[in-house]
């Protein structure tokens, strides 16, 4: 048996997600001279090629025997999600502000309730909705720096916000009957591909001075190792076993970390303002916990419960009822 076949708490899959948003959140500051370098769609393709590389390379055994038509279907559904939320969200970028593209994008948090409430016909309880709100809120004063008005460019990282939110509900959907190690190495090589073919048609190819100096080669190998391989089996893994809303509030978390890493090593000023935005986000992820008890994984539920409440079905409840169980970003 493998670690990832082992069951744990709940609050240790939240645990993981927790730490994937630090490495995202440090992973944007880290790449930000990258994506500068050559440009946010060749950005994108050398991460995810990167990624499925390293995770191919460490796996291949388990690959070998795990891969499956099935596996490869759900690899790419994943993929194209993906691929999607990081396109609209750079295209978006180009268009609106940094700290405005960046406050919209993460308003995923808010988005995937709605989105798995479409998807399972079950209402999330009240707090999943008033703890999207408090995040969003408390993003907003983290990220927004100047007036709010609607945009082009911010029209489009609002669509971002909804396919990265659409991303979190399919993996929790597809993730629940395919081996998630092999699914993240197809996953990370679909988006690879529909990046690469986008750079192809829409950039210059880099030269070889461009990506060739330690700064580009370290902040790539950061992004693809940590922030997209590890990153990506970290979440996948996490989202079998915490709800699509939950999965979507810890994750935004990335935006939390990215600026206290730029206070903490670029000199940013932390602002009252920042502070209680801070306050804001830890409260939003507090309030999730409420009537919380934890517990056990989904080896407590009973057959029945598993086959109809979706991915997995643990003692720790969104609400008295059974629930579905089950991923903005340049750093993911």
């Amino acid at each position: 048996m493998s670690i990832l076949d082992k069951q744990y708490p709940t609050n240790v899959y939240r645990l993981i997600l927790i730490t994937a948003a630090a490495i995202w959140g440090l992973g944007f500051v880290i790449g930000k001279s990258a994506i500068t370098t050559v440009g946010a769609t060749w950005f994108t393709a050398i991460r995810f090629f990167g990624a499925g590389i390293v995770l191919l390379i460490i796996l291949f055994p388990h690959i070998k025997r795990s891969f499956c038509r099935k596996t490869l279907k759900a690899g790419m559904i994943i993929g194209v999600a993906t691929f999607l939320g990081f396109w609209t969200q750079f295209l978006g970028l180009g268009m609106t502000t940094p700290s405005k593209n960046a406050f919209l994008s993460a308003c995923y948090c808010l988005t995937v309730p709605f989105i798995w409430w479409v998807v399972s016909r079950r209402r999330p309880p009240a707090k999943v909705f008033i703890s999207a709100a408090i995040c969003t809120a408390g993003i907003g004063m983290v990220s927004l720096t100047e007036g709010f008005s609607i945009s082009l460019g911010d029209g489009i990282s609002i669509l971002s916000a909804f396919l990265y939110g659409a991303e979190i509900v399919i993996i929790g959907l597809v993730m629940r009957d395919n081996d998630i190690l092999t699914t993240t190495v197809v996953q990370q090589f679909t988006s690879g591909i529909l990046a690469l073919l986008l750079a192809l048609t829409t950039q210059p190819m880099p030269t070889a001075a461009q990506v060739i100096t330690p700064e580009f080669i370290g902040a790539m190998a950061y992004v693809a190792v940590l922030s997209a391989a590890f990153g990506a089996v970290a979440q996948n893994t996490a989202q079998a076993h915490v709800s699509p809303s939950e999965a979507g509030l810890l994750c935004s978390l990335e935006s939390v970390f990215c600026a206290l890493f730029s206070v903490a090593f670029f000199g940013e000023v932390l602002t009252p303002r920042m502070a209680l935005g801070f306050a804001l986000i830890f409260a939003s992820v507090v309030a999730t916990q409420l009537g919380d008890k934890g517990g056990s994984t989904a080896t407590n539920s009973s057959p029945e419960e598993s086959a109809d409440d979706g991915p997995a079905a643990t003692t720790s409840r969104e609400s008295s009822e059974p629930v579905k169980r089950n991923r903005g970003r340049i750093t993911r």
